[in-house]
């Protein structure tokens, strides 16, 4: 039996999938709000092209433009076409410009952007991205201005990567205590660390401290500056991904499988999820009954949408649709999203399946979702949207 949740999310999927197939949107009376530009800032689910291609299966009939993802679907509720990328790399260290554009989205995009990518100070950081965004609206943002904004999951994964290195102790443990410099103070780390679970503990006072550097730079970029409509992503839980569905099956083994290894593996999932809802809570809070923000609920939908497949007319929520092309230095597989194509993945379809098997599939590679899933994170953008009263 359907919930009243999938069943409002099942709606709100088939309104996205007539988007997509240009029937236009926002219902027969028009938005309620009058948006002439949509200005968006993230990570990978946003990107429209920084590197030359979208985080998902390509278009083969239309390289260029590719498969619309989620912020051009809820732009086109609005009538608002034409999403080009505002920054533009070709190695992913050095990057150009265009004005013309208003996504300032790119792959790799983190709240706390790492060293490794050149910090705050890289297009990959988040805050970075809307302060330049700011910037080119003039300082000031118009009435007319809808800005979409993702972030969390790349910084998410990123702590549970730290915080696995930490039980090695040595290097790894120096290393994931350098990580929660980046969000915490060392009194803190260094008082908490040696309690029961202190490992634990910081990386959920790690999260919620990210999420007040996120709202902050949110705040500071688009509310303090004018901005009236704001559609603010909250994380998802990225145990439900196939790169940390192997991760945890990775932790099983290692603690010699059956009963013990599932126990570890529930664990830690159990674990990264409490971390990334003390984000999400904490990002509520902040947020409260600002009338300005638009909280998507990502985290719940997403997790919805993998525990009923059928219910949003997912026939696999489990498998990647890209092929693997590689391992990564964790022995975890790599994709290679440019060969990605939907003329490749229709020429060779799994055992018993025909061509087209991947439009109902959840993802693209272990992070990311297939144009389908694009679809069903924008009505859920598009819902949020609407009950803020904007659509």
């Amino acid at each position: 039996m359907q919930t009243p949740r999938k069943l409002r999310l099942l709606l709100a999927t088939v309104a996205a999938a007539a988007l997509l197939a240009g029937c236009g949107g926002g219902g027969t009376e028009g938005p309620r709000a009058s948006i002439a530009r949509v200005v968006v800032a993230g990570d990978s689910l946003a990107d429209v092209g920084t590197f030359g291609y979208k985080f998902t299966v390509q278009n083969a009939a239309d390289p260029a433009a590719g498969f619309p993802i989620f912020p051009q679907i809820v732009a086109q509720d609005f009538g608002v076409t034409g999403q080009c990328n505002f920054f533009a790399s070709s190695n992913g260290t050095s990057f150009s410009t265009n004005p013309a554009c208003t996504n300032f989205a790119v792959g790799g995009g983190r709240v706390v952007n790492l060293a490794s990518q050149g910090g705050a100070s890289a297009p990959f950081s988040i805050p970075l991205q809307l302060t330049t965004a700011a910037q080119a609206v003039g300082g000031a943002w118009a009435a007319t201005d809808l800005v979409v904004i993702d972030g969390g999951g790349n910084d998410s994964a990123d702590l549970v990567s730290a915080y696995l290195g930490a039980a090695s102790g040595g290097a790894g443990l120096t290393n994931y205590q350098n990580f929660l410099l980046q969000q915490l103070d060392a009194p803190t780390i260094a008082a908490t660390l040696p309690l029961t679970n202190g490992a634990a503990i910081l990386a959920g006072m790690y999260m919620q401290k990210l999420a007040d550097t996120y709202y902050g730079a949110v705040k500071a970029s688009t509310l303090d500056k004018g901005a009236t409509h704001v559609a603010l992503l909250n994380a998802p839980d990225i145990t439900l991904t196939p790169r940390f569905q192997a991760v945890l099956a990775g932790v099983a083994q290692a603690n010699g499988g059956g009963t013990a290894g599932a126990t570890a593996a529930a664990t830690l999932q159990g674990a990264i999820r409490q971390w990334i809802s003390g984000f999400n809570s904490e990002l509520a809070a902040k947020v409260g009954g600002d009338a300005r923000v638009a909280l998507v609920d990502f985290y719940a939908d997403f997790s919805d949408e993998i525990a009923h497949p059928a219910a949003y007319g997912l026939t696999n929520a489990t498998t990647a649709s890209c092929p693997v092309t590689g391992t990564d230095s964790s022995g975890l597989p790599t994709y290679t999203f440019p060969t990605c194509t939907s003329a490749a993945l229709d020429a060779a379809p799994p055992t018993g399946l025909a061509a087209g098997w991947w439009h109902t599939w959840a993802f693209s590679d272990g992070f990311h979702p297939t144009p389908f899933g694009h679809q069903l994170l924008a009505s859920s953008v598009s819902r949020a949207i609407a009950r803020a009263g904007w659509l």
